[in-house]
């Protein structure tokens, strides 16, 4: 469904604030059912609010997933950032003056069939494991384009949302702020409306389909429990193509990129 676009140790969070901030996690928020088959329901919020577990305490040293969810074996790689500079030129596809310089993107969120990031998007990215030696705080802490922007617009093909990404702190989005982003947007609960728009009752039962295989794959299972009662997220309608494939560039300009996931 999802357009297609390198990992051995833990990405773990920056130290700036952004990566130690708690999002809401609210268990008195209200939720309802809707039935959509016979002996199936599916959940919505009442409201379209963001949650995501506790990021756990991390290290760059050793794998480890939070305690919410089943940890992910990804093949280990060795290797090398690709080239003497983190960034891959990527030109937009529309027009543009002579005077326009190149825009680059982070080495590590080039769009790639073989990305420089294991990042499954249901997870928190405490997970995100990397296909080469390591990543450092510095990596994490760079622009994530050069010359650095101070917002990034990310297009989600086939989704009615884009995820707008601004600097967690100082002038211009970093690396981190993109991959923490993304994943804080797509934990975005939906509406029974937007559940409804759905072209088909083929994608509706698709995404209940991601729906269940989220929460399932939580071992305790008091946060199970949580996790179904608070109902489908946009993540869901990606129809379980979550591997993060890296950014695209478009005809939008600069700022403007389309997500690719597999």
């Amino acid at each position: 469904m999802m357009s297609t676009v390198e990992t051995a140790s833990v990405f773990k969070p920056l130290q700036p604030p952004s990566f130690r901030q708690t999002l809401a996690n609210s268990p008195s928020s209200a939720s309802y059912i809707l039935p959509t088959m016979p002996g199936k329901h599916v959940r919505f919020s009442r409201v379209a609010t963001v949650h995501s577990p506790p990021t756990p305490s991390l290290s760059f040293s050793n794998v480890s997933s939070a305690s919410s969810a089943a940890p992910l074996t990804p093949p280990s790689y060795i290797g090398s950032l690709p080239g003497p500079s983190p960034y891959v030129v990527s030109f937009p596809t529309g027009s543009q003056t002579t005077s326009m310089k190149p825009v680059r993107i982070h080495a590590l969120l080039q769009s790639s069939s073989s990305p420089a990031l294991d990042f499954d998007l249901t997870l928190p990215p405490s997970t995100i494991t990397s296909r080469h030696q390591g990543i450092s705080l510095r990596a994490l802490s760079e622009p994530a384009t050069n010359p650095p922007v101070s917002v990034i617009t990310i297009i989600v093909p086939h989704l009615p949302w884009s995820i707008t990404v601004r600097p967690s702190h100082g002038t211009h989005v970093t690396v981190s702020d993109v991959l923490e982003e993304i994943y804080r947007k797509l934990r975005t609960n939906i509406s029974s409306q937007e559940f409804h728009a759905l072209p088909s009752e083929k994608d509706r039962q698709r995404v209940t389909a991601a729906y269940e295989q989220r929460y399932r794959r939580i071992r305790s299972s008091r946060e199970y429990e949580d996790e179904k009662r608070r109902g489908v997220r946009r993540v869901d309608f990606l129809m379980r193509h979550t591997r993060f494939m890296g950014l695209s560039s478009t005809s939008r300009g600069p700022d403007v990129w389309v997500l690719n996931t597999a």
